[in-house]
C-alpha cells in the first residue's frame, strides 16, 4: 500500500475565474489533470491528456508533488460562458455525456413549416391555486423551489401520467433581444419561463424522475418585452423580490404566487420530446411550449439584471441544439385564417372530408406566419 504523505483538498469551483480569464496552456492543462485524478485511477495521467514535452511534465509535476485528491463540486462548476460553458459540460463530467452526445437534446428552435397539427392534444389541466416556496439565486439563474406539503398536479396535452410541480426557472439575457432558450423561426423573445414537474405516479421525487423514461414535464412560456400592453403583475412580483436574492446562493421564502396568472390565457401550445437544458441533460422531459407570451416592460428586464450581482448579468440561456428528426406536434388552429384562404384558394386545395375535418391546415403561431400541418394521426 502506497503511504501518502499528504493530501490537498481541491475544490474545482475554485479555479473557474482564473480559469475563464487565462489562456495558459500549463493552466488550463492542469485542469484537465485534475479532472481526470478525479474520475480515473490516477495511473498514467500525463499520457491520458497527451502531454509529451518534458519541461511541461516537469513544470506540471512541480505542482502535483503531493497526492491530490479532487472533490468536484459539479453544480456549482458549470457556466454558460467559457471552459465550463455549455459546449464543454459533456466533456467535464462523463455522468453528463448526453450534454455533448443525446440526440433529443433542448433547446430547439420552432420552426412553424415544420409543426404536425395533432387533433388528439387536449387542453393542459393543472391541479392547484398557488406556489409556495423558496425563491433561490444560484449564480446563474433565479429557481423556485416549490413546497411539496401542497401539490400542484399537471395532466393533459401529450401527458399519459400526472406531474408534480417541482421547480420553476427563469432564463433572460444581457439586453432585450434576447433571453428565451427556445425559440420561433430563429426568433428569441427576452426571456422564459419553465415550470418543471417530476411523474409522481411513476417516481417518488424528482431526483428519480429526471434520470427516468417518462420522468418530467416542462411547460414554457416566452416573455415578451412591450410598451403598450399591461406586464404580468405575477411576474412583476417575482421581480421585486429579487433585490433580497441578489448574491449567488441567497434564498428567500415565496408565499402564493399565484400559477394560473403566470400561464397565459390559451389552450394552445407546442410540444416535442426532449431534455433538461442544464446539466446532466437528462433526455427524460415532454416540452409544452404555450402560444401566447408574458409580458414584460423594458424597465422590469432593467430591474431584473440589477437586481442580480456578478452573475446576474450574464446570458443564461442553453443555445440551440439539433432536432435530429424529431416530431413537432401542436394543437394550434385558426378557424378564420382558414376561412379567409378558402376565398383564395381552390376548395380542391384545402380538402374537405365528410366530417368537416380537412388533410391540411393553415395556422397561426404567436407571429404574423402561417404554417402548413397534417391532421393525420400520429403513429
Amino acid at each position: 500500500m502506497i503511504m501518502m504523505k499528504k493530501m490537498n483538498i481541491i475544490n474545482l469551483s475554485l479555479y473557474r475565474n482564473i480559469i475563464n480569464n487565462s489562456r495558459s496552456i500549463i493552466i488550463d492543462r492542469l485542469l484537465i489533470i485534475l479532472i481526470i485524478a478525479y474520475h480515473c485511477d490516477h495511473h498514467n495521467v500525463y499520457d491520458k491528456i497527451n502531454i509529451n514535452n518534458q519541461q511541461q511534465r516537469s513544470l506540471l509535476s512541480a505542482t502535483t508533488t503531493t497526492t491530490i485528491m479532487v472533490m468536484a463540486d459539479w453544480d456549482s462548476w458549470w457556466t454558460y460562458e467559457g471552459i465550463s460553458g455549455p459546449d464543454f459540460w459533456g466533456r467535464l463530467n462523463p455522468k453528463w455525456s448526453h450534454c455533448s452526445k443525446g440526440r433529443r437534446q433542448s433547446p430547439i428552435d420552432i420552426d412553424t413549416e415544420l409543426l404536425i397539427y395533432d387533433p388528439y392534444l387536449n387542453e393542459i389541466n393543472i391541479k392547484g391555486d398557488y406556489i409556495d416556496g423558496k425563491l433561490i439565486n444560484t449564480g446563474r439563474s433565479i429557481n423556485i423551489e416549490v413546497d411539496q406539503e401542497k401539490s400542484i398536479i399537471i395532466t393533459g396535452g401529450p401527458l399519459s401520467y400526472q406531474y408534480t410541480l417541482s421547480n420553476v426557472t427563469l432564463h433572460f439575457g444581457r439586453e432585450n433581444n434576447r433571453g428565451s432558450e427556445h425559440s420561433i423561426n430563429q426568433l428569441q423573445f427576452s426571456g422564459e419561463l419553465q415550470f418543471y414537474g417530476f411523474n409522481g405516479q411513476l417516481y417518488s421525487n424528482w431526483s428519480e424522475a429526471k434520470r427516468s423514461p417518462n420522468g418530467l414535464v416542462a411547460i414554457s412560456t416566452m416573455i415578451k418585452m412591450t410598451k403598450n400592453m399591461s406586464t404580468n403583475v405575477q411576474l412583476k412580483l417575482m421581480i421585486n423580490s429579487f433585490k433580497n436574492i441578489s448574491n449567488r446562493g441567497d434564498i428567500q421564502q415565496l408565499n402564493r404566487l399565484y400559477l394560473k396568472e403566470l400561464l397565459p390565457d390559451t389552450k394552445q401550445f407546442v410540444t416535442y420530446e426532449g431534455s433538461l437544458t442544464q446539466p446532466a441533460c437528462f433526455e427524460t422531459v415532454q416540452w409544452i411550449i404555450m402560444n401566447k407570451p408574458l409580458y414584460i416592460s423594458g424597465h422590469q428586464l432593467h430591474q431584473l439584471r440589477t437586481s442580480l450581482k456578478n452573475d446576474g448579468h450574464q446570458d443564461n440561456f442553453r443555445p440551440i441544439q439539433q432536432l435530429n428528426h424529431r416530431i413537432v406536434r401542436t394543437n394550434i388552429i385558426n378557424h378564420r385564417l382558414i376561412s379567409d384562404l378558402r376565398l383564395k384558394y381552390d376548395l380542391d386545395e384545402i380538402e374537405f372530408n365528410v366530417d368537416n375535418t380537412y388533410n391540411k391546415q393553415l395556422c397561426y403561431v404567436n407571429q404574423p406566419v402561417a404554417y402548413k400541418a397534417s391532421n393525420k394521426p400520429i403513429t
